[in-house]
């Protein structure tokens, strides 16, 4: 179907802040703790209370940045660690409060009148770029209180709980295998193929090339013209 196309004399243009680019901080250490008091937080709703050490959340709305507090999320990628993220809070007796939470999932905090910790587990998995907990909806009239981030650095590798009686849970690593891992690597016939070979699990588009490559003799019969409308099309 061919588009009607209309011809517009004015357009208004976008009006927003100037993004601004802070330095990226490199946080060290296997693990930490992040202090909501000292996060970015944008929107309302909320209040800072530095004598108590806790951000009291009255209503939905704000958004709790860690990305300045945090380790980079794929920081030891290479070394199949990643970054296991915990949240200590509290709430109202009935907040039943939803939030987005660090692995991006939306979740409902388990209300706490004492205080609790939650164990963000999707972090395995993946963890959001923003570093940030959006909080969707809180029970009218209701609050929710958060204290800190707790942050490890921990294995990918997996120890079912029914295993818990016969593995060990630490990984025992040697400084010369990690070293290993960043040190340049000598190009040879087989580190040449390992490459392909993971570039084209990865990335759909060079699969396609290379695959284009193998049928260059049949695709070389045919007519120029007819391939140039299947491109175009």
């Amino acid at each position: 179907m061919e588009r009607q196309r209309e011809f517009f004399p004015s357009v208004q243009k976008t009006v927003m802040p100037r993004p601004y680019f802070g330095d990226e901080t490199d946080i060290l250490g296997q693990s930490g703790t992040a202090w909501a008091v000292d996060a970015a937080i944008y929107g309302s709703n909320f209040f800072v209370d530095r004598g108590q050490g806790l951000v009291e959340i009255y209503d939905a709305g704000p958004a709790i940045s860690f990305h300045h507090l945090l380790p980079h999320k794929d920081k030891y990628k290479k070394e199949g660690l990643y970054l296991r993220l915990k949240l200590a809070y509290r709430t109202t007796a009935n907040a039943n409060v939803n939030i987005r939470n660090f692995s991006g999932n939306h979740v409902t905090l388990p209300n706490s009148f004492y205080g609790d910790i939650y164990d963000d587990l999707d972090t395995y998995w993946w963890v959001s770029d923003d570093l940030t907990l959006n909080i969707n909806s809180i029970f009218s009239g209701e609050k929710l209180w958060l204290q800190r981030v707790d942050w490890e650095w921990m294995s990918k590798e997996v120890v079912y709980e029914d295993e818990l009686q016969n593995k060990d849970l630490v990984l025992h690593r040697s400084f010369d295998d990690i070293e290993k891992l960043y040190s340049p690597q000598n190009i040879t016939d087989s580190s040449v193929k390992d490459f392909l070979m993971e570039k084209i699990k990865n990335d759909d588009q060079f699969a396609k090339c290379c695959l284009l490559i193998l049928r260059q003799d049949q695709l070389m019969n045919e007519d120029l013209t007819k391939l140039f409308e299947g491109i175009a099309s």
